[in-house]
């Protein structure tokens, strides 16, 4: 029998497989004798599937899910082994089961995992080239803080894009919250943040809405007081409604497209500063074709390393590659490594 040298790393918990239980046996099916599929039930558990796809020596890792399964894959994987040059890891193939989906999208990848397991197994059986793309990631380091679930603790994570604090982040908060997940369901909320501050202003304030509708996007605008270093040089702005930075250029839904400055790979881009929901308005067509915000006192630039420390006793509760993570005293984001991502395409 030939050695596996494809592994599925799936989750029973999503809504997919519980919908479809069948999906297992399917995916077992369909790789056959080229490779193994394993059920996670949490991402503790993914560490020891890792270890178990390196030790029989599997060359392709999938990750059925979107942005977070492929982000925990990788970091996963980075962890076991011991954070070596990912020149020598397997690839990793997104497979656009998620909300948003940037990394699928940034490496070309088009089609789910139920369509792109069988283009990979037939591609490994008539021995036809598998394309990898290096795509780049920055590393995020910080501390938990005394409330945090893990306090004094080192936090260290891979990623491709981050909200730090502000707008980007507290609006996940507001998604994850609410019943629709998909494009419709951004731009509505999208509407509904904008709208409600529209609302709290003295031109509009006469307007009849609910409570809970006017003050709907007042926490989403709070800024967060801090100090923020690009490259050692400290910034001016003092506090923050907005701190997002990212290692690729990336697509939401062809909706928006943010960090266009990352599109080399060789810097990240950092965009952040005190902004209000009119400038979020004005800028709304940079955002949806990919341009740099124009802003006053924002900052939007190429950088290698940030550092940001929170003021008055608070904490980041960053969100990387949309998984959430809360409580940290400070962190530094640097340049990471490549990860290697295999690029597939399903056929029609």
């Amino acid at each position: 029998m030939a050695a596996p040298v494809v592994g599925v790393v799936t989750n029973p918990n999503s809504r997919k497989n519980r919908l479809n239980p069948q999906r297992y046996d399917h995916m077992r099916a369909t790789i056959g004798e080229l490779g193994l599929v394993r059920r996670t039930q949490d991402v503790a558990a993914i560490a020891d599937v890792v270890r178990e796809f390196l030790d029989v020596g599997v060359r392709y890792f999938v990750a059925d899910g979107g942005d977070g399964a492929f982000h925990w894959l990788m970091n996963t994987t980075w962890q076991v082994l011991g954070k070596q040059a990912t020149a020598t890891w397997p690839a990793i193939l997104p497979t656009n089961a998620g909300t948003i989906d940037f990394v699928g999208r940034k490496a070309e990848v088009i089609g789910g995992c139920d369509q792109l397991l069988p283009e990979l197994v037939r591609h490994l059986r008539q021995g036809l080239e598998l394309e990898v793309v290096p795509l780049s990631t920055f590393d995020l380091r910080g501390v938990y803080g005394p409330d945090a679930d893990f306090p004094g603790k080192p936090f260290e994570k891979l990623g491709f894009a981050a909200a730090l604090c502000g707008i980007s982040q507290r609006f996940f908060d507001k998604f994850y919250a609410h019943d629709r997940q998909d494009g419709l369901g951004i731009a509505f909320l999208v509407a509904k943040i904008l709208s409600s501050q529209a609302a709290r202003t003295p031109m509009l304030r006469w307007v009849p809405l609910p409570v809970g509708w006017r003050y709907f996007g007042e926490p989403v605008f709070e800024p967060m007081p801090a100090d923020v270093w690009i490259d050692g040089e400290a910034l001016p702005i003092g506090q923050y409604r907005d701190l997002d930075i990212g290692a690729i250029d990336i697509n939401i839904k062809n909706m928006f497209r943010f960090f266009p400055l990352a599109h080399t790979g060789e810097h990240l881009h950092v965009q952040c500063g005190d902004l209000s929901a009119v400038d979020v308005v004005l800028n709304l067509p940079r955002m949806s074709g990919g341009q740099p915000m124009q802003i006053a006192n924002y900052v939007t630039r190429q950088a290698r390393h940030v550092r940001v420390a929170p003021r008055d006793g608070k904490t980041l509760d960053p969100v990387i590659d949309g998984e959430l993570y809360w409580g940290l005293q400070h962190c530094e984001v640097a340049i990471g490594p490549k990860v290697p991502v295999l690029k597939l395409q399903a056929r029609d």
